[in-house]
């Protein structure tokens, strides 16, 4: 079968690199920087404590079986270009984003469109160089018979899920409330949850409001949200926040301004950001 990762970041450039180590036929696409790089010195990739370098295939050729979408939401229509005349009607495109908006953009494509999340603790911290600085790695994908193949016998946490709504909404539900209050406070996980431990549950309790009028009940959720925060690196930073302490463009639209339209309190947030 043949495999697309859009996105060579610490989500694509990561699962790349596992796909290509498990033996799937895997081409990538990135900026055109990155590939240059990437033909030329591979993709670095350290797991935790061990380093491996993997030479992929660079840029699109042909259509695809499965196309994985791991890049920045603000890029999905460049993305969609680029990918247009590489899918047909049997080809499982994969976005795999932060957020519950950004499938709309899928809608209309003449593809089967398999919705996933994934939790994971890596960062790119060079063009070229993915940096997973936990064991932390879980796929959460909707259930396809395509995908199943593709992982097949992958040393992969990959989970084909009957319930992908309310799976992505479980994501969405800790990403939303740490990316935007480490963001807004320009704090790590460990001093949100030591100094904001209120302000952390009144938001949860926003985002679990707002889930239920889309139909998805997150009861329970709320108390494992604050177990993984207090369980995770105190230093811990969401890729939203890091790109906000670069001056780059962030996601911030698609995490948090999806919630402020129907939340007074996440707007009080949305707002200090687009000032």
């Amino acid at each position: 079968m043949k495999v697309a990762v859009v996105g060579v970041g610490g989500v694509g450039g990561y699962l790349a690199y596992k796909l290509i180590k498990c033996g799937v036929d895997v081409d990538i696409l990135a900026t055109k920087k990155t590939n240059e790089v990437i033909k030329k010195e591979g993709l670095k990739v350290i797991d935790v404590d061990k380093e491996e370098v993997v030479f992929p295939k660079v840029g699109l050729r042909g259509v695809y079986d499965v196309i994985f979408v791991t890049t920045k939401s603000y890029h999905l229509d460049e993305v969609l270009k680029e990918i247009k005349g590489h899918y047909n009607k049997n080809t499982r495109i994969v976005p795999i984003l932060n957020g519950v908006e950004h499938f709309e953009k899928f809608k209309n494509l003449d593809a089967k469109i398999v919705k996933a999340c994934i939790y994971i603790l890596s960062n790119k911290i060079k063009i070229n160089i993915i940096h997973k600085k936990t064991p932390l790695f879980y796929l959460c994908v909707e259930d396809d018979e395509v995908l199943r193949k593709i992982f097949e016998g992958c040393d992969l946490k990959v989970k084909f899920s009957k319930e992908i709504k309310r799976d992505i909404w479980k994501k969405y539900l800790f990403i939303a409330t740490f990316a935007t209050l480490q963001s807004y406070y320009q704090k790590p996980t460990g001093w949100i949850m030591e100094k904001k431990r209120d302000e952390v549950e009144r938001f949860l309790d926003e985002v679990l409001r707002i889930a239920k009028e889309e139909g998805v009940d997150l009861e329970g959720e709320k108390a494992k949200v604050i177990k993984q925060a207090l369980n995770i690196p105190y230093e811990s930073k969401m890729s939203m926040q890091i790109d906000f302490e670069k001056n780059s463009k962030t996601e911030v639209d698609n995490i948090t301004g999806y919630l402020a339209k129907r939340s007074k309190l996440i707007e009080k947030y949305y707002k200090r950001f687009i000032e």
